[in-house]
């Protein structure tokens, strides 16, 4: 019932919006169609963030933005990948100033009425994991964004983790930096489930998003980038235990399952 009302509440004030700043989806396209692309893209910007904080807000999030000087700021070739656990991780993505990014997605998004307009505007690669041979394209559709300096983003455990717990990373995400010698931030998303999935409380919930220390792919040996994923995902997972523990969220997975 606690969950009911949390998303009653949190869609009464987040679907008018969402509808309202819809309108500026032609402004935008009318704008890069114009040759106005900076303008158009500053813009787009503004809404989206504006957008991702205003849903976390009212979906009961508090959000704690930790290691805010390896956030990257203006183009490069960057892939932020972090651990998976919410829907609402791309949202809470979308929130600290400054970072510019485009995901790797589900094709399912596509469905999505709004939400599927600002994913083509960020210019979102889609990936279809009942078909290895799209996925291979998505992957080498984003190695090309990235070394032309368009930030990308990628969940390696490749699904949301359904008990909240950090799973194993797959190689096949890091080649999408790798493939270009692109620069890996690595992120740690923690709380988002409690705001959505698991959000069986009507009280605010902090959520915590944390930006690591940078990793450059460019000159790494064959076996470096064996043990890259592994590095990563250790990383995440130390970052994620060091974190304040969240009521109601699996905190450390390894004295959970002792």
């Amino acid at each position: 019932m606690l969950k009911f009302l949390r998303m009653l509440v949190g869609a009464i004030f987040v679907v008018p919006v969402l509808v309202v700043t819809y309108i500026f989806y032609p402004v935008i396209l009318l704008l890069r169609k114009a040759g106005a692309r900076t303008f158009a893209d500053s813009l787009m910007w503004t809404v989206l963030r504006f957008l991702a904080r205003w849903i976390m807000f009212f979906f009961g999030a508090n959000m704690h933005i930790v290691g805010k000087e390896n956030i990257p700021q203006g183009s490069g070739k960057y892939c932020v990948i972090g651990n998976h656990t919410s829907m609402f991780d791309i949202v809470a993505l979308l929130c600290p100033a400054g970072l510019r990014l485009s995901f790797v997605g589900k094709i399912e998004i596509k469905k999505l009425p709004i939400i599927r307009g600002w994913f083509r505007l960020i210019d979102a690669v889609y990936i279809d994991r009942k078909n290895p041979r799209q996925s291979l394209k998505a992957i080498i559709d984003g190695s090309r964004m990235i070394e032309a300096g368009h930030a990308m983003s990628i969940f390696p455990e490749g699904t949301r983790s359904t008990d909240g717990r950090i799973h194993e990373f797959k190689a096949g995400s890091f080649k999408m930096a790798s493939r270009v010698g692109g620069i890996i931030v690595p992120v740690v998303c923690k709380g988002t489930r409690t705001v959505f999935e698991d959000g069986h409380s009507l009280l605010r919930r902090p959520v915590y998003l944390e930006f690591l220390p940078h990793i450059s792919t460019e000159g790494m040996s064959e076996e470096e980038l064996r043990e890259l994923p592994v590095k990563v995902q250790n990383m995440i997972q130390d970052a994620y235990d060091r974190l304040p523990p969240i009521k109601g969220l699996i905190v450390n997975p390894h004295e959970a399952e002792a």
